[in-house]
């Protein structure tokens, strides 16, 4: 009898010790919302994937998919749902209710609005309360915020014309709150490290190495330089097309593409038959496009601070044409001139991209992360600034209140103030009145919001429609053009 019970509780134990191993190895089910940013989430995705998680990219559309043709995943359809509220609540419902056990965000969280109103980020306390884990992936100026940037990049965006999208107190309101519910930061080099909270993580971009074969260059008296000014002021776009006309007047050989308005497989094209690829010159950073020419083994001209890239890429000298708004003029016709050092430039970067940003090797650094975020106790608030926030979202709610009973008394007030108008020999009248006299009447009879598109139109047809006095007298203006394809 004794030696039954014993066998009983030696199965016992060795059951509840191969359960307390298959908890220990259990993978946790990870979803990457709400955008897929320069394809990077959905990449992940896919690595992780292959390595036997459940993994999911969400994004919200309206129905078109990625404006640049990127692959997606789950879609979250605001038009087909009714709306940004019920599409984010019910994208929410689905991933709770699911039990997903790592939410990794990138620039917002699942709930939220494009300036940081309409209680954007709220969705995370929710998702904490239920012992979930949450990494945050910031991804540009959702973290380098302009008195921030300033006071180290003298060659900032901001000094040169770049607006803030956003209302800068806000903004840092909103990272406070965040400190005190993400269990992981996440930034993708040294720049951006500089701005981040405290035990910030530095992962790499990723690239799928598969999808992007080595081409190369060959020699050629008239190269072709490109570049994608998917933001002009933060690329330094400015700064680029300057120098690409002060060179061509210089007599010059080149030809030069502007890679704007396209998909991305289109765009790749481009990138895959030029022999120079510029990318951004103001951050002091590498962007997607210089990932990509460094895959294509294409030479990049790129600002990269060497106080920060150095030591992040393990080399004495980076595998760049490294030009700021300063010097691009010099260093685009250095390169254009030396096929030897586009060349040199052509395998360093493609040898460097293998290094540090192939999927294959980034993703373990991944799965190291969400695995040990589930071994750590989740993160609870230990300060208030969770609660500074909440008061600042709710002012700002107070605020557009009193902006919209403001708006809708005024309306009121001249509705009925029309009531009482008599306006005599209507017909006389309308025949004295000028255009822009019947536009401001039409103002006062209807309400605001019908009349705009009314004033709208008035005002582009007298900038862009000759009138009496000018069709007959050739107005117009002239661009200058630089040789381009």
């Amino acid at each position: 009898m004794l030696l039954s019970y014993a066998c009983v509780s030696m199965n016992i134990l060795s059951k509840l010790k191969a359960m307390e191993t298959m908890e220990k190895i259990k993978k946790p089910k990870i979803v990457l919302a709400p955008m897929n940013i320069a394809s990077m989430p959905i990449q992940i995705v896919n690595a992780l994937k292959k390595n036997g998680y459940t993994a999911e990219q969400l994004s919200y559309t309206t129905g078109q998919g990625h404006k640049f043709g990127y692959e997606m995943d789950r879609e979250f359809n605001i038009k087909e749902h009714g709306g940004r509220i019920n599409t984010h609540t019910l994208a929410l419902r689905e991933y709770l209710d699911r039990e997903f056990d790592i939410f990794h965000f990138w620039n917002k969280s699942m709930f939220f609005d494009g300036k940081y109103g309409h209680m954007t980020g709220f969705d995370i306390p929710l998702i904490k309360s239920r012992g979930k884990r949450i990494a945050y992936r910031f991804t540009g100026y959702d973290l380098r915020l302009p008195s921030w940037d300033k006071e180290v990049n003298p060659y900032s965006p901001f000094l040169h014309g770049y607006e803030h999208l956003f209302d800068e107190e806000l903004q840092k309101k909103y990272l406070g709150f965040l400190e005190e519910y993400v269990d992981q930061f996440l930034v993708q080099d040294p720049e951006m490290a500089q701005f981040a909270p405290k035990g910030t993580k530095i992962i790499p971009r990723a690239m799928d190495l598969s999808k992007w074969e080595v081409v190369g260059i060959e020699k050629n008296d008239d190269p072709l330089v490109v570049h994608a000014p998917s933001n002009a002021a933060v690329k330094g776009t400015a700064f680029i097309m300057k120098a690409v006309e002060e060179l061509h007047e210089e007599g010059l050989r080149f030809k030069f593409k502007a890679i704007a308005g396209m998909a991305h497989e289109e765009a790749k094209a481009w990138y895959t038959k030029s022999d120079i690829v510029i990318d951004q010159i103001a951050i002091g950073a590498t962007g997607v496009l210089t990932l990509e020419a460094w895959a294509l083994g294409k030479p990049c001209v790129v600002y990269l601070r060497e106080d920060l890239f150095k030591d992040f890429y393990k080399c004495s000298e980076l595998p760049v044409a490294n030009a700021n708004p300063d010097t691009i003029k010099d260093q685009l016709r250095k390169l254009i001139k030396d096929y030897e050092w586009r060349q040199e430039l052509s395998k360093r970067g493609r040898k460097t991209v293998e290094r540090f940003h192939d999927t294959d090797r980034v993703i373990k650094t991944f799965m190291n992360t969400y695995d040990g975020m589930m071994k750590k106790t989740p993160t609870s608030p230990k300060g208030t600034k969770d609660v500074d926030y909440l008061q600042a979202q709710a002012e700002l709610s107070q605020h557009r209140a009193v902006v919209v009973n403001v708006k809708t008394r005024k309306m009121t007030q001249l509705q009925n103030e029309l009531k009482n108008a008599k306006i005599v020999d209507t017909e006389d009248l309308a025949v004295r009145m000028t255009g822009p006299e019947k536009i401001d009447l039409i103002g006062k009879i209807l309400p605001n919001i019908i009349a705009l598109p009314i004033k709208w139109g008035y005002a582009i047809k007298k900038m862009f429609l000759p009138n009496k006095d000018t069709k007959d007298k050739g107005a117009g203006y002239k661009v200058k053009h630089t040789r381009s394809l």
